[in-house]
């Protein structure tokens, strides 16, 4: 079964790198595409859809930002399952970091910059306690597009999905600061896990993943 993963805001597949996924899986990763001006995440959604091949049964794994955007594929795709993790599965408050952050790029044209440099306060936030994760959130925030990130702390922000898609499953680590644990309602929790779990505890996650996306595979 084709497996199609999305990652969180502007980052790719560097940080799912870490997984070890069963190999019956085809796994495919949903490329970023610039959104239009004033896009909504509905129409964003349905012009990614042209990279799943929706004539086969088919799951998405959305990360973040990415979760949020599988939900809204989701509703026009109809995937086999639906897996969010570190995401969130309705419209909710988010963290006052992101809050801040979005209030940074529309009032100051010096928050790209800003936000786009990794320091303590994105570490922290992030959960990048390590040098490797610090390095690969680096990298990832040097190389995000800072209209892409703009227009999706926006949308995110302002997401009003009151109900989740079906066949949802959500993997939620219990020290995520960026979407508190709090606000969520997540099927597993990952004790100690941060905001980038999926790379810092991916053993843990892959086990999850393994069992729950071939699970679905033995049922077609």
């Amino acid at each position: 079964m084709n497996v199609y993963f999305l990652s969180g805001l502007g980052a790719d597949s560097r940080v799912f790198s870490k997984l070890k996924l069963d190999p019956r899986l085809n796994v495919k990763h949903i490329k970023w595409i610039r959104p239009k001006r004033k896009e909504s995440l509905e129409h964003y959604a349905g012009r990614l859809k042209a990279q799943i091949d929706t004539t086969k049964p088919f799951q998405l794994v959305g990360l973040s930002f990415g979760g949020v955007v599988a939900s809204e594929l989701a509703t026009i795709s109809h995937p086999q399952q639906v897996t969010l993790i570190s995401s969130m599965s309705t419209g909710v408050p988010l963290s006052r970091f992101y809050q801040v952050m979005i209030k940074f790029f529309m009032l100051s044209p010096l928050a790209a910059p800003i936000l786009k440099s990794a320091n303590k306060i994105t570490y922290r936030y992030f959960g990048a306690d390590t040098p490797e994760l610090k390095k690969l959130l680096k990298d990832i925030l040097h190389d995000t597009d800072s209209k892409f990130l703009k227009w999706a702390l926006v949308r995110m922000s302002g997401w009003d999905r009151k109900d989740p898609v079906p066949n949802l499953y959500h993997i939620h680590g219990s020290a995520d600061l960026l979407i508190p644990k709090l606000i969520t309602k997540p099927d597993t929790v990952i004790e100690g896990g941060g905001h980038l779990m999926v790379y810092a505890q991916a053993d843990q996650i892959s086990k999850i993943l393994n069992k729950r996306l071939t699970s679905v595979r033995s049922q077609e």
